[in-house]
């Protein structure tokens, strides 16, 4: 727990944070840059040699804490760096360039970059919101908004992916295995963490949308024999030209490649339908949602409403013993359900707790499926905005007490701190009790934060070309709604790099603990941009249909390029903005007055 501190002592922490994360952003690369991998590299090593080591360091202590196996992770390393330098040897280059830059060994680096999962553990959670029909406020069409929870350090980063073809022989190199490659892959924009070939979510040229949340299963897992989440999404989005096709394709690759860490929730829509589909080792159920709303959280939410499932699922939990032989169907995830999210190995499968219900997953579900039943009937873009940008407005201890938080992030309250410094008994026991956390929606923690959201339009009455992203990087409530259409002709490498999420990321830093003293500041310089992107969205589409519609597709396609590119240009402007936004509050906060 952080203990309190004074006004002005949560400002100092906070300029020394934003001192060193203006360091990362000095040696980042611009869209312009010309410089290699390795000198780029060489630079962030150079420059970040102290912050580097520590780093490290604590990633070392956390593995031994959890008595990780030093040898085994650095096999795992070593097949991983193979795939890197056929895969993306910049990034190899880049990895050697810190390494010399810091004088740090390479291999600390390489199993810093490609190993934190094995070292530390996964920490994150995510919370996603489901729409489809005549619960939107358009009447129709499918809409996914997803807040992405990983580690606290994670940097974002918006991509396109061109489509593609490809030969009989060639293979998707998955984070962990090879499978092969369709003959054709479509175009997508998507978010992934800074430096994986994975997507986390994202919406292709058929508007097809895709995002996924983990769960916890007593199922058998394959780890790193497996496929990993970020490989599902990024497979859908490159090979569904429907979301009925999505859910075929993620089926089939789980029943004959199995999933990696963890079980996954999937959710996949189009113009025309919502599907969910929770994947549990080999095996999985899927419902079709129309004209409804429903959210996930970590934990499954298929009970026995499922419409399609594996041929094995009750098979497998008669075997396991689970199930009675006379029974004919389940509740999916009262017989599936568990209570750890990541086991290490298979080694306890049998002795796995049944868990239906986690008490936080279920309370963020809760208060999820709360907002949006406020807004059903209305559901858009607009209305989801303050719902992934919820902390709670009260939330209800087990002692009847009431948390009124009204909007403001938990570790930004009182609540957080117990001032033990000031006890005045020595204590008698190891432990102490703190406040339960209320992990929320939009989620601020030192284990894990909101790394990004986005909400995912498939939209019937516009061209597939108008499929839309609107992109927030770390925790929306102090960032900007940016939008991505799918028919952009390029993107701003400021954002497929991290140099775009490093600026939003200094921002969540800074605000960390001080909310109160920032939120204000950050919006009045984001908000603005956001109002009035509902009225500049559908006017530069119309421009968009009837240039298209009257055969100017030239000119229709320079429309969109041109509102993108200008849009994209202003979001990193306004990010520097705000910065200096709180560069400024902190300066005047903790200056004397007399």
């Amino acid at each position: 727990m952080l203990v309190n501190r004074t006004r002005n002592a949560k400002l100092a922490f906070g300029i020394v944070m934003l001192t060193s994360m203006l360091l990362l952003l000095s040696v980042l690369p611009l869209g312009a840059a010309e410089e290699s991998s390795y000198q780029s590299g060489f630079l962030v090593g150079s420059s970040q040699q102290a912050e580097i080591q520590e780093h490290i360091a604590q990633m070392k202590l956390a593995a031994q804490k959890r008595g990780v196996d030093y040898a085994k992770i650095l096999v795992a390393v070593r097949e991983r760096e193979a795939l890197i330098l056929e895969t993306l040897p910049e990034k190899a280059e880049w990895m050697h360039g810190v390494a010399d830059g810091s004088g740090i060994a390479y291999e600390d680096i390489l199993v810093y970059n490609t190993a934190d999962r094995l070292m530390t553990g996964f920490v994150g959670e995510c919370t996603t919101f489901l729409a489809n029909g005549k619960v939107l406020a358009a009447g129709a069409g499918s809409i996914i908004s997803k807040n992405r929870d990983l580690g606290p350090n994670t940097i974002s980063e918006v991509a396109k992916e061109g489509g593609r073809d490809y030969a009989s022989t060639d293979l998707y190199r998955a984070a962990y295995i090879d499978i092969p490659q369709t003959s054709r892959t479509y175009s997508f924009i998507g978010s992934r963490s800074a430096g994986r070939w994975g997507y986390g979510m994202g919406i292709n040229e058929f508007q097809v949308i895709v995002s996924d949340n983990d769960a916890p299963t007593r199922d058998e897992l394959a780890f790193t024999n497996g496929l990993h989440d970020n490989d599902y999404v990024r497979l859908v989005l490159e090979r569904a030209k429907t979301a009925r096709e999505g859910v075929e394709i993620l089926t089939k690759l789980t029943e004959k490649y199995d999933q990696a860490w963890n079980a996954i929730m999937f959710e996949i829509g189009d113009s025309q339908e919502l599907w969910v589909v929770e994947i549990t080792g080999k095996r999985w159920v899927a419902r079709r949602y129309q004209d409804t709303y429903t959210a996930r959280s970590n934990q499954f939410q298929i009970t026995d409403d499922y419409e399609l499932c594996s041929d094995d699922l009750l098979s497998y939990a008669r075997s396991q013993g689970w199930i009675g032989a006379d029974v004919s169907k389940i509740n999916f995830r009262a017989v599936y359900g568990t209570t750890e999210l990541y086991p290490e190995n298979n080694d306890n499968i049998i002795s796995r707790p049944a868990a239906e219900i986690l008490y936080n997953t279920e309370m963020r579900y809760q208060r999820a499926m709360e907002l949006l039943k406020g807004i059903s009937g209305n559901i858009s873009a607009e209305t989801l905005m303050p719902c992934t940008r919820d902390h709670y407005d009260s939330y209800p201890l087990p002692s009847g007490k009431v948390l009124t938080l009204e909007q403001v992030p938990f570790y930004s309250t009182d609540y957080v701190y117990d001032r033990q410094e000031w006890m005045t008994e020595f204590p008698t026991q190891d432990t102490v009790e703190v406040s339960i956390f209320p992990r929320a929606i939009c989620h601020h923690a030192l284990e894990g934060t909101t790394a990004a959201t986005a909400i995912l339009m498939a939209r019937p009455d516009v061209p597939d070309e108008l499929g839309l992203m609107l992109h927030a990087y770390n925790q929306p409530c102090n960032s900007l709604f940016i939008p991505f259409y799918v028919g952009a002709s390029s993107m701003d490498t400021r954002y497929s790099t991290p140099d775009a999420g490093s600026r939003f990321f200094q921002i969540s830093k800074l605000a960390f603990g001080a909310y109160r003293i920032y939120h204000e500041g950050i919006r009045k310089v984001f908000d603005p941009y956001e109002e009035s992107l509902f009225t500049e969205m559908p006017a530069m589409e119309k421009d968009y249909i009837d240039l298209k519609s009257g055969g100017q597709t030239m000119a229709a396609q320079a429309a969109l390029d041109s509102f993108c590119m200008q849009h994209w240009a202003m979001g990193l402007d306004l990010a520097d903005a705000a910065l200096k936004t709180m560069i400024a509050t902190s300066v005047e906060s903790s200056a004397w007055k007399r």
